[in-house]
């Protein structure tokens, strides 16, 4: 019992001293490839190219690739993963899936997967993403639990 307590009241303190981490992404599609597998499936890849912003006044450039397989105009997997260019030059590699959802907008789950130097303490962190998409353009934005030095370090660039 003293072990699920203390299990529980870590999650809890870890949780109460995580921050929200928002950053917002734009990017027009260019489709690479499309498939027409049948008349109910087809399979995608597109390119993003974007722009960022974030809560702290960051900005810069948002670069990925995307796959993804619908039926019935129903979205069954996506894949993708991007570069983010900070305008100091700071970058972050970032890898997000989605299943099961309408294809024109969702919610992803995203992690950081690599870092230059100065932001190496945000690899692992896993955030949610939500997309839109309109015509040729993708809206999203995504929220990460981080801690108070991940936040200063992102404060501070």
């Amino acid at each position: 019992m003293k072990f699920i307590f203390s299990i529980l009241v870590f999650f809890f303190i870890n949780h109460l001293f995580s921050l929200d981490y928002f950053l917002e992404f734009q990017a027009n599609i260019n489709i690479l490839k499309e498939f027409d597998i049948s008349e109910k499936e087809k399979f995608r890849s597109y390119e993003l190219i974007g722009t960022i912003t974030d809560k702290y006044g960051n900005y810069g450039k948002f670069d990925g690739i995307v796959t993804s397989d619908i039926i019935d105009n129903k979205l069954i997997k996506l894949e993708g993963t991007a570069k983010i260019i900070y305008a100091n030059d700071e970058v972050l590699y970032i890898k997000a899936f989605r299943k099961e959802s309408d294809f024109d907008a969702g919610v992803a789950n995203m992690e950081i997967i690599g870092a230059s130097d100065k932001f190496k303490s945000l690899i692992g962190t896993k955030c949610i993403q939500s997309v839109r998409y309109f015509k040729d353009t993708i809206f999203g934005l995504q929220k990460c639990k981080i801690t108070k030095e991940q936040s200063e370090i992102l404060r501070s660039n």
